[in-house]
């Protein structure tokens, strides 16, 4: 494609004034606008109307596939017929191939429905395309080495039954799920524990449209449906779509039965608690570049994890929509039901259903099917200071020496787009960075790692371009020729990194660029892929990529595609060190969390956005990718300091934390605040470090089990359905940490809401007592230095309390132990230790220990995994033991019997002047030790 100046005016003046003023949501599609989403709001209110039901299954195509090693059923096959009625020329049927099975060791059910196409009878599609719906979305979200799960668990068939004969059952090995699959009119219903929890096709707003010639159209329409936009887009910025395949969407409709609240589907800047859009646009998901997106809208973001979760006191279940394309979710919450309508513009029918006692159990089973949460390393979970741009190499190290002046510990400092040669990636700007091995070793003498910017669009015209399209690793246009498209360094090209070549290719400019550097790490931003002069801010869905698919069917795993390739090509230049590379995506699909962090993208200076940072860090948390932050204190805009000083005390929390800001900002680095606010943000930083223990553990209960590192409140208590609507108050992993940052405007107290039992006030362990049977809410002091937060009764935190200048320094630093009893004088707490850099965790080169108080009496450690190098774990000596008083008052006497290995010995116990607390010092043991302190 050749670019014109008429063609640049009107495609990207519209950006230029999203990019200078906010983004102006004329630029994206409404639901109405959206040629399938509007056919298919069309078809299910007419349904709702007629009741007619056009797909049954063909009882003759009724298949199993049984595993020949050991002779059991695994997969349930059939066809679904699809009837266009024609009393004049027959009735059309369409074929659609239907697979059901169960999901080893994951409580779950997964339905598949494609198409069954004839392409060899069919010529009106062009050579260069692929004739198949896409159907690969899952090699991309799933864990594809597990191969455990996909070969499926055992099904038990049963024969038909009801009263006509049209309800095939279907179990899983231990009869806790069962499957009822109705054939007459096809529907699904599935049980978990003899309770009905999802209805499919409930509502008979299956619609699959099939392959049909333009001219026959008229031919293979049903009563309800619209011809709206079938082979043509009216949308203003799309209207060159050429729609070769014509209509193509794919939708159903799940209800969840006798749940009423539900969660998930991000991104969206709105509530954690989906809202109700029966009289509102469908939650969109469509990865795209939207620079001060409106906030409390379920407009499309960066990025997209078709993942539902609903949960009532007693079960949860979740919906994982595996469909990378353009989609559309309504939801609708009527009476003890929610039921939603899932809308794909293309692709086939692919979805896997969870089932479980609590939210818990479907994150841990969602994770082992589309891959475990990145172990990253320790100082990624550090402070990272950032701007667009740090100008020169001078500017990187005054930026560090002020830092450390000022002590404000670091670990990662970035430099954005303006450190490369004239926008040219895989480049640096000669004289602003002509030695960068030479910054990186000065920054890596205090253990801090640089990160740069490097993103899929490709400058026109020198080296790295041309040898992508030379070698023919880039995206295509619906001609077939190399696809030109515009974004930062003008005209550009972009990687095809679902092309093997094309992951060849930027494995390859990585090696050259990065060579033997251990502390250089990557930003994939602009990677939805943000395209200036494109529809809706991105690709055209015509273009052409690896294997003959269109843009249209793998949209949403684009960024995944090159995040991952990216996160490969670091591990295996790394491979000889063993160090974990660090990747920051801004575009993410469900998988993402195996290899990239990523962060709420371009946010603005106002309170509003630092309000819906925390529901959106909540949401990406429990659908499994919790390496999550928002941009602090704001990228776009220059934030007050009483903003500024509120969005670091919430920073603190986010697993990721990074400080930003846009190129045309005042310079805000922490350090140049006035006082009294540098000191408290000194302070927010600094308790970030001390608790890196506490959250390094937590990334690895994330890690292991899925557990969210900033949980919400309802996540493991769901018997108390006050909290199902709460989203600005959470606890952190499984600490007990419980934090409500201030969001607001003058504020110097806040409505704290906890359950029942004993709390304590982090800072001076004070008691709070909540009596009764529900959660209750206490007005909370919160003056600008101070953040609400609280340790729940029955936690021990574990923390380093010396300040450093990064995390690396503090491997020398002994560790505290925070012990707050419940009523009971119970407590518990995990530690996990490794070397904070490699692998070798992998090998089982770990600590991993659990401290647990009895009765208030006994305070024991457990080892449960010692490392076979003693340099893994750095200082394991225990400075302090301090222990909460309001619920031990009657056991704690004036010295302490410490038992460890055979050493028996007393300490004396330390009083604070409030009696808050008592604390052991200088106790003369070891977090890798068992050992036994007696009351």
């Amino acid at each position: 494609m050749i670019f014109n100046n008429r063609f640049l005016i009107i495609f990207l003046l519209p950006l230029y004034w999203a990019t200078a003023f906010g983004f102006t949501e004329y630029l994206l599609k409404t639901c109405q606008q959206s040629g399938f989403c509007h056919r298919n709001k069309v078809y299910s209110q007419n349904i709702l109307k007629t009741k007619n039901s056009y797909y049954s299954i063909d009882l003759s195509s009724i298949n199993y596939e049984v595993e020949k090693s050991k002779s059991e059923l695994n997969l349930f096959t059939a066809n679904i017929i699809k009837t266009i009625p024609r009393p004049d020329v027959g009735d059309i049927k369409v074929v659609l191939p239907i697979s059901i099975s169960f999901l080893k060791d994951t409580n779950s059910v997964r339905l598949t429905i494609d198409e069954d196409r004839h392409p060899e009878l069919d010529n009106s599609i062009s050579e260069i395309l692929n004739p198949y719906r896409y159907n690969e979305t899952w090699k991309w979200a799933f864990d594809i080495d597990n191969k455990d799960i996909l070969q499926g668990d055992k099904l038990s068939f049963y024969e038909l039954k009801g009263s006509s004969n049209n309800v095939i059952s279907l179990y899983n090995r231990d009869n806790s799920i069962k499957v009822e699959v109705y054939t007459n009119s096809f529907k699904i219903k599935v049980f978990y524990n003899d309770t009905l929890v999802f209805t499919v096709n409930d509502r008979l707003f299956m619609n699959l449209e099939h392959k049909r010639l333009k001219e026959l159209n008229f031919q293979n329409i049903n009563p309800e449906e619209t011809p709206y936009n079938m082979f043509g887009d009216d949308f203003e910025y799309s209207k060159d779509d050429t729609l070769k395949f014509g209509p193509e969407s794919v939708a159903l409709d799940f209800t969840f039965n006798n749940m009423e609240n539900v969660y998930g589907i991000p991104e969206h800047a709105d509530s954690l608690k989906l809202k109700d859009t029966s009289n509102t646009e469908p939650y969109r998901l469509f990865n795209v570049d939207v620079f001060e997106y409106t906030i409390d809208s379920p407009m499309p973001m960066y990025g997209a994890i078709p993942f539902m979760i609903g949960t009532n006191k007693d079960t949860s279940a979740g919906i994982f929509w595996v469909n990378a394309a353009d989609t559309w979710v309504d939801i609708a919450y009527e009476g003890s039901d929610t039921k939603t309508h899932w809308i794909s513009e293309t692709g086939i029918i692919d979805v896997v259903l969870f089932l479980g006692k609590s939210p818990s159990d479907l994150t841990k089973n969602y994770i082992k099917l589309t891959g475990k949460p990145q172990l990253p390393l320790l100082s990624s979970i550090g402070y990272h200071q950032c701007r667009w741009n740090y100008n020169d190499e001078p500017d990187v190290l005054n930026v560090d020496s002020e830092m450390d002046k000022y002590q404000f510990p670091f670990d990662f400092i970035w430099l954005d787009l303006e450190y490369t040669d004239d926008k040219k990636y895989f480049t640096w700007k000669p004289n602003s960075f002509p030695n960068p091995k030479r910054l990186l070793n000065k920054l890596a003498r205090l253990g801090r790692q640089l990160v740069v910017l490097i993103d899929p669009h490709l400058k026109l015209n020198y080296f790295v371009s041309d040898s992508v399209v030379e070698d023919q690793g880039c995206v295509y246009n619906s001609e077939g020729d190399p696809f030109i498209g515009h974004c930062w360094p003008g005209n550009s090209i972009w990687i095809d990194t679902l092309n093997p070549i094309g992951q060849k290719l930027w494995d390859g400019f990585f090696k050259k660029f990065i060579g033997s550097i251990k502390n250089l790490h990557i930003w994939n931003d602009m990677n939805e892929p943000s395209i200036f002069s494109g529809p809706e801010t991105t690709a055209p869905k015509d273009l052409i990529h690896y294997a003959g698919f269109e843009e249209r069917s793998i949209h949403n795993i684009y960024g995944l595609s090159v995040h991952e390739t990216t996160y490969d090509s670091l591990k295996e230049i790394k491979d000889g060190s063993g160090l974990r590379p660090f990747v920051l995506t801004r575009a993410f699909f469900a998988g993402s969390q195996r290899t990239a962090a990523t962060w709420t993208g371009d946010n603005a200076a106002n309170w509003d956005y630092l309000r819906i940072s925390i529901p959106m860090c909540l949401t990406n948390n429990i659908v499994g990718m919790p390496f999550i932050g928002a941009d602090v204190a704001g990228f776009s805009g220059d934030p007050e300091p009483e903003l500024l000083v509120r969005w670091y005390q919430a920073g603190i929390w986010y697993p990721f934390f990074r400080g930003h800001a846009h190129i045309d900002t005042k310079r805000r680095e922490p350090y140049l605040l006035d006082e009294p606010d540098r000191s408290i943000v000194r302070e927010a930083i600094q308790l970030r470090y001390a608790l890196l223990p506490m959250l390094y553990t937590s990334f690895f209960n994330a890690h292991r089990t899925g557990t969210p590192i900033m949980k919400p409140m309802f996540y493991d208590k769901t018997m108390y359905p006050e909290l199902y609507a709460i989203d600005d108050q959470f606890y952190v992993g499984d600490s007990g940490l419980l934090v409500k940052p201030i969001v607001d405007k003058e504020a110097t107290s806040v409505e704290m809401m906890f359950v029942p039992g004993i709390y304590y006030e982090y800072t001076n362990l004070s008691p709070l007592i909540i009596n009764g049977i529900v959660p209750q809410s206490r007005n909370i002091d919160a003056p600008l230095d101070i953040i609400p937060m609280f340790i729940e009764g029955g936690h021990i935190l574990t923390r380093r309390n010396k300040y450093r200048r990064s995390s690396k320094l503090m491997r020398h630093d002994p560790y505290t132990l925070v012990i707050a009893p419940d009523v009971y004088g119970n407590a518990f707490g995990d530690l996990y230790i490794d070397d904070g850099e490699t692998f070798e965790f992998e090998k089982g080169e770990y600590l991993e220990t659990n401290f647990s108080l009895n009765d208030g009496k006994v305070l024991k450690s457990t080892v449960l995994n010692e490392p076979q190098f003693d340099n893994v774990l750095g200082n394991t000596d225990i400075y302090e033991i301090k222990i909460a008083t309001a619920a031990i008052k009657k056991t704690v006497k004036k010295t302490v019997t410490i038992i460890s290995g055979s050493n028996k010995h007393e300490v004396p116990l330390h009083r604070s002047e409030d009696g808050n607390w008592v604390s052991i010092r200088y106790p003369k043991i070891k977090v890798d030790e068992t050992w036994e302190i007696t009351f």
